[in-house]
């Protein structure tokens, strides 16, 4: 039960009622690495940002990955919060972090910072997160953590490019690497925005 109070909260979120600046979105993507699917929904807004990953060989989905982040504004880009990961084989943990976004022309930029996390075993975590719209329909985002811990820094990440087919659809095409996977991933598939 533990493990699903996240997942449900971030499928209560979807329900609750929609403002200008919220957005959601349904990507299911296929890994060409490992030949497995993953089906990804995200929600967010101004102060709050999740996601729920379910992963699966054909359409059977075995395991699962969650993260929740909600923040507050202090003021000239600067905003503190807490980031919940947990889901299948991951121990649960909350991290408080201070961000700070800013947008560079057509770039949005994300960094968070935090000192610690619950579980004590992972250590502090410096991210950083960056989108651009592209012409004719292009977007291009990425995100790329780097834990450290006991003098080791352990990056983890990934890019995604996007190609707008309508209002409510895009192509996507993603590279990933974490820790466990030996190479680079790679994945294509559609995500439905609405």
């Amino acid at each position: 039960m533990k493990k699903l109070i996240p997942i449900m909260a971030l499928i209560a979120s979807l329900g609750a009622q929609v403002e200008a600046q919220d957005w959601h979105s349904l990507t299911a993507t296929h890994n060409l690495s490992e030949d497995r699917q993953v089906l990804r929904l995200q929600r967010g807004d101004q102060n709050t940002y999740g996601f729920l990953d379910l992963f699966g060989k054909k359409a059977d989905f075995e395991s699962v990955y969650a993260e929740f982040r909600a923040r507050k504004d202090i003021g000239k880009g600067f905003s503190v919060g807490l980031e919940y990961n947990g889901g299948t084989d991951v121990k649960d943990l909350v991290r408080p972090h201070l961000a700070y976004s800013t947008e560079l022309g057509p770039v949005f930029l994300d960094v968070k910072f935090s000192p610690l996390e619950s579980t004590l075993g992972q250590g502090q975590q410096l991210g950083f997160y960056g989108s651009v719209a592209l012409p004719l329909g292009f977007k291009v985002e990425s995100w790329v953590d780097f834990d450290y811990k006991n003098g080791k820094i352990t990056p983890l990440g990934e890019i995604e490019a996007s190609k707008e087919l309508s209002k409510d659809l895009d192509l996507v095409a993603r590279a990933e690497k974490y820790p466990w996977q030996e190479s680079l991933q790679y994945s294509l598939g559609a995500k439905l925005k609405f």
